[in-house]
């Protein structure tokens, strides 16, 4: 039988592209072994899609992209057995997803959509990811910003507010202009004691000394809307600041509605009405997040492990 089944999952990883080494193969073996014979194929398959998702530097796979997975894979079914009272309808509500895997979204300014990004990503960023990160964070805030009401492109016929539109203007456009504006931009230190707004399109100074500022903390490399006037001097006087307004969740799903911005699949209506279910029973349960965890040192792991579940407890 061992031989049949290792003829089929040769065949199987063959059909995919893939060839396996011997440690390879050995390892999807082993996983296998955890089922039934009647749920193998259901297995070999999962595994296969999982191995999908991997950025592989050759279709000759070796022990470690297939043993990465299987640890995933086991470690989630382990998970679901540990909840006896979980049954088969609930058994997707904890879900383990590699982080290498979780696909990676981009906002699109000009066509206004999100794309994904189809290439492969370094695990190290080099000199430009730091300027990409700030760049993707600020367009994920403003494409939220336009849909708000507030900040939305006033139509033809629309009545503006008090102070005028409160449409968000690129900084590049307030040279020359005169009259309140909005803006949006992060907060950025370029000279010593000089503060400046910067977007995509250029930066200007701003005088915060009569500004009206909004409940909580501003920081460099904060992302805020600022609604002023341009002065003589170039300098953008501020007269009001604050962070980008929320958005109800409701909203944001029905925009990012066929997203799957985390791995984890499209839920069905059913299955987020049980999630919210789950969610109100659930009210003695917490969750933990842990950071700068060192796995490699059992020590030192252990140790930041208990501080930061102190720290959760305390709280």
């Amino acid at each position: 039988m061992s031989g049949v089944l290792r003829n089929k999952v040769q065949r199987k990883f063959k059909m995919r592209g893939y060839s396996l080494k011997v440690e390879a193969l050995s390892e999807v073996l082993s996983f296998l072994s955890h089922f039934p014979s009647d749920a193998l194929d259901d297995a070999l398959e999962l595994l296969l899609d999982e191995l999908h998702h991997l950025s592989l530097k050759s279709s000759i796979l070796d022990r470690e992209p297939v043993h990465k997975v299987v640890s995933l894979l086991l470690e989630a079914d382990a998970a679901v057995e540990e909840n006896p009272s979980s049954s088969s309808s609930s058994a997707s509500a904890l879900r383990v997803i590699d982080t290498f895997i979780v696909p990676k979204f981009r906002y699109d300014p000009v066509k206004k959509f999100f794309h994904e990004h189809t290439g492969r990503l370094p695990i190290h960023g080099d000199a430009s990811a730091k300027a990409t990160l700030y760049k993707d964070r600020f367009l994920l805030l403003f494409q939220r910003v336009s849909r708000d009401p507030r900040f939305s492109t006033l139509a033809f016929d629309a009545s503006s507010s008090d102070y005028g539109s409160c449409e968000i203007s690129p900084i590049q456009s307030l040279v020359g202009r005169v009259g309140r504006r909005w803006i949006m931009g992060v907060i950025s230190q370029l000279e010593d004691g000089h503060f400046y707004l910067e977007d995509l399109t250029a930066a200007v100074e701003v005088n915060l000394s009569s500004a009206k500022i909004t409940t909580g903390f501003f920081v460099e490399n904060t992302i805020v809307l600022a609604e002023g006037e341009m002065q003589l001097d170039g300098v953008f006087q501020v007269k009001t600041c604050g962070f980008p307004p929320l958005e109800d969740r409701e909203k944001s799903m029905a925009f990012f509605s066929g997203l799957d911005f985390f791995g984890g699949g499209i839920l069905t209506k059913e299955e987020t009405l049980r999630l919210a279910e789950l969610e109100k029973n659930a009210v003695n349960d917490m969750f933990v997040i842990l950071s700068d965890v060192w796995l490699d040192n059992e020590e030192r792991r252990l140790w930041e492990i208990w501080r930061q579940s102190s720290m959760v407890m305390k709280m």
